[in-house]
């Protein structure tokens, strides 16, 4: 009995160690700038869903030219078990999975989703039970998800193609005819994605960098007027573009670093850099003196003008009195 145990664990060991060695890796990164990454999700189900493991092919409006360049049958029209193609729906296109097709609707698994199944009879019982807006959370929690409904004629979102997942490209044995280089399974070399910089410095000015932040604000003074950006990836096998010096206007002046990781999927840091306006305390300084030198001036003119008053009414007093006398002494 305790040699059947111990085969019957042995076994159990081994496959659950086989299994493990056989699953796929996920070659995307779970999370991005618009939550989930729809490159893992499409990935994720075409794996549970079709069964497929799909190689890396960078952003999500690329997928369709690099599957056709490595082998995968495509075309226009919408298949189930297949890839959709988005190429407007972000800057960084769209993909999802397709389920099945339906007249001129797709029914498509992405980020986006997954829809609830509001005809699922348990759904509508619960929802019928429901007494107030928290037991209606509960029940659209606990709701069962489905694939979404689209339009393929949704001027909206163009689709640029379907990857079909059908018939899998087999890849060439490029190994030596002996037995044992037969029984080896080939290498997946799976490229990284990681497109984050570790940090970004500037000759001007300080940047308290998050790699998850992707937009920063620095202010500086009328007198600078040239900035050096720098900047240093995590992944050594990453691209950056956009290092380098660059002028300021007055104003607001906007910079973009663009990373992109091995397997092309980018990342875009932006820092928006705001030149003050050239300070006008001199040229108050010379108003200032003007008007002073304009008021003593005036000053000026204004006790000229007092002191021969004061000469010229006195005088004018004087003769008065004397026309006065003498006008009195004819007329005796």
């Amino acid at each position: 009995m305790k040699n059947i145990f111990r085969l019957g664990l042995f076994l159990i060991i081994s496959f659950v160690l086989i299994n493990s060695i056989k699953a796929a890796t996920n070659p995307y990164a779970q999370s991005g700038s618009y939550g989930t990454n729809c490159t893992w999700y499409a990935w994720k189900m075409a794996y549970e869903k079709g069964k497929v493991a799909l190689p890396g092919w960078g952003n999500a409006k690329t997928w369709y030219n690099e599957a056709k360049n490595d082998g995968y049958k495509v075309g226009k029209t919408p298949k189930a078990n297949s890839i959709v193609v988005w190429s407007n729906w972000t800057e960084y296109g769209h993909v999802g999975y397709v389920e099945k097709v339906e007249g001129k609707s797709i029914y498509v698994w992405d980020s986006t989703g997954p829809c609830l199944d509001k005809e699922d009879p348990e759904f509508i019982e619960c929802m019928a039970n429901s007494i107030n807006e928290d037991t209606d959370k509960i029940c659209y929690q606990n709701a069962k998800r489905i694939a979404c409904e689209y339009d393929i004629n949704d001027q909206d979102y163009v689709i640029t193609g379907f990857i079909y997942l059908d018939e899998i490209p087999k890849k060439e044995n490029t190994s030596s005819n002996n037995s044992s280089d037969k029984n080896e399974k080939p290498t997946v070399v799976t490229k990284s994605n990681n497109n984050n910089l570790s940090n970004i410095e500037i000759s001007v000015g300080n940047i308290n960098f998050d790699k998850n932040i992707l937009e920063y604000n620095v202010e500086v003074l009328n007198d600078v007027d040239i900035i050096t950006i720098n900047a240093t990836k995590e992944d050594e096998k990453a691209t950056i573009e956009g290092i380098g010096e660059y002028e300021l206007n007055v104003g607001l002046n906007e910079f973009k670093l663009l990373v992109t990781a091995e397997d092309n999927s980018k990342k875009e840091y932006i820092i928006k850099v705001t030149r003050k306006e050239p300070e006008v305390k001199e040229e108050i300084e010379e108003d200032k003196q003007e008007k002073i030198v304009e008021n003593i001036e005036e000053a000026n003119e204004n006790n000229s003008k007092i002191n021969i008053y004061a000469i010229v009414i006195p005088l004018v007093a004087i003769l008065v009195i004397i026309i006065y006398f003498i006008s009195k002494k004819k007329g005796k």
